[in-house]
């Protein structure tokens, strides 16, 4: 069985975010290639439904902070399978 062409260009997609942000993916950028609007992916944070973002009410503010580990969403996306794979070789 092949990889489906569009698997491979999202996982190309995938690396080149991870090389272009090796700490902390930006909001914008994690949510466009996740193919939401920003705001959806800050709700889905806020709420406490996304398991690879961090979200925070900034001190002495009304205003909320977002991080998304660049570690931490590479193995959400990939299941860990990307890093198993490097590890058999």
């Amino acid at each position: 069985m092949t990889t489906p062409t569009i698997i491979t260009a999202k996982l190309s997609e995938l690396e080149q975010l991870c090389e272009k942000y090796p700490q902390k993916i930006p909001i914008e950028e994690c949510a466009a290639f996740l193919g939401l609007a920003p705001a959806s992916l800050r709700a889905s944070v806020e709420h406490g439904n996304c398991p690879f973002g961090l979200g925070w009410l900034k001190k002495n503010s009304m205003n909320r902070a977002f991080f998304v580990p660049t570690l931490t969403f590479y193995l959400w996306v990939t299941q860990g399978s990307g890093f198993r794979e490097e590890m058999r070789t």
